[in-house]
C-alpha cells in the first residue's frame, strides 16, 4: 500500500482478483458535512473512552467518517465486473483494505478536522493563572511562627529575690 499524493494503492481485493491493484483517489478537502461529522465523532469519542484513550480507540469513532467522506473515487470492482459504489464500500471491502484507506484517510484529513475542534476547546478554557494557589503546600498543614528576636541574660530585665 502506498499513498501519493492523494491517491492511495492497494493490492487488489476484488472478487477474482482480476488486477494486482486498486487506487483510492481522496478529495482534495474534507467536504463541511465530513469535518463537521469528524468533529462530532473525536468529542464522542473522547467524552465515551475518558481521558486515557489511544489512538486505535479513536478510530473506532473517526474512521467510518473518513470511509463515508474522504474519498472521491477508487477502482474496486464486483463479481460481475462493475464497479463498487463508494456507498457500498463498507459493507464489501475486507477491513484491512478499509483501515488502510481510513488510516491514510487520517494522514491527509486528520488535523484539518482536529484544528478547529482544538481551537474550540481552547476557547472554552480560560488561559492564565488559576483561582487557587499552585505554589507548593507545607506538609504538615502547620504556619511557620516568625522567628523572634534572640534574648540575652543582660538585657532581658530578670531581678534577683
Amino acid at each position: 500500500m502506498a499513498l501519493v499524493g492523494r491517491v492511495l494503492t492497494v493490492e487488489c481485493p476484488c472478487a477474482g482478483t482480476p488486477h494486482e491493484a486498486d487506487t483510492i483517489t481522496f478529495r482534495p478537502v474534507m467536504p463541511l458535512a465530513g469535518g463537521v461529522a469528524g468533529m462530532a465523532a473525536i468529542a464522542a469519542g473522547a467524552q465515551a473512552l475518558g481521558a486515557n484513550f489511544s489512538s486505535i480507540q479513536l478510530a473506532e469513532y473517526v474512521f467510518p467518517v473518513y470511509l463515508a467522506h474522504a474519498i472521491e473515487a477508487w477502482t474496486f470492482t464486483g463479481a460481475d465486473g462493475a464497479p463498487v459504489p463508494l456507498t457500498d464500500g463498507d459493507a464489501v471491502l475486507p477491513f484491512g483494505v478499509k483501515y488502510a484507506i481510513a488510516d491514510a484517510a487520517d494522514d491527509l484529513f486528520g488535523e484539518e478536522i482536529s484544528r478547529p475542534l482544538v481551537a474550540m476547546i481552547s476557547r472554552s478554557y480560560p488561559s492564565g493563572p488559576t483561582a487557587s494557589s499552585t505554589s507548593p503546600n507545607r506538609s504538615s498543614g502547620r504556619r511557620r511562627r516568625p522567628r523572634s528576636a534572640p534574648s540575652s541574660p543582660a538585657t532581658s530585665g530578670a531581678t534577683g529575690p
